[in-house]
């Protein structure tokens, strides 16, 4: 079941949902601005307006798969289609293997899976992000934070948070998550793009 969570997620994290909604709005997420077919590239294109419908998009895309993986396997079969949906986004088949930076959908599978950390993540990527000037070193940031609340959050036994009821397997969502995100917020943080 987990194998099945995994491929799922997968192909609902590929849809290439952000590249439709550029062309439908008559710009290339993939050919200008910085190639990358993520919310910021859409706002730098095709302002806030299709910036929004590309993070919810994304968002809505990790839901699905955490819903998915829910029906399919439990618990842990929704980390492993909320897992593999990030991986579908980041790493996309049908773009080449290089798709989006991932913080959408990642929003949405946090959504699904462990509610509470969303608010803290959104609150730490925003202050870390406008202080550093750099996105990619707000999300590294962000990262180790969420690590470090799936941390405390285990070892304490605080419960559920109304989402995954498994405290361990929050912290290896949020293992999983910055496993899958580090390499491309690395480099963004060595060369980041005004």
């Amino acid at each position: 079941m987990i194998a099945l969570g995994l491929l799922v997620g997968y192909l609902i994290g590929s849809i290439p949902t952000s590249v439709w909604l550029g062309r439908l709005w008559g710009v290339d997420l993939r050919a200008d601005g910085t190639k990358n077919p993520g919310a910021n590239n859409a706002r730098k294109l095709g302002g806030y307006p299709l910036a929004a419908l590309v993070l919810m998009m994304e968002m809505a895309k990790g839901l699905a798969a955490v819903a998915a993986g829910l029906a399919i396997g439990d618990d842990p079969g929704a980390v492993a289609a909320g897992l593999g949906a990030i991986a579908g986004n980041v790493y996309n088949v049908w773009l080449r293997f290089e798709g989006g930076k991932g913080l959408g959908i990642t929003g949405g599978v946090l959504l699904g899976i462990w509610p509470v950390a969303f608010p803290l993540v959104v609150a730490v990527i925003i202050v870390s992000s406008a202080l550093s000037r750099s996105t990619g070193v707000g999300t590294l940031i962000t990262l180790v934070a969420l690590i470090t609340s799936a941390l405390v959050w285990d070892q304490t036994g605080l419960g559920d948070g109304w989402g995954v009821g498994q405290p361990r397997l929050l912290l290896i969502t949020a293992v999983g998550i910055a496993l899958l995100l580090v390499r491309k917020h690395l480099y963004d943080a060595r060369h980041p793009v005004r």
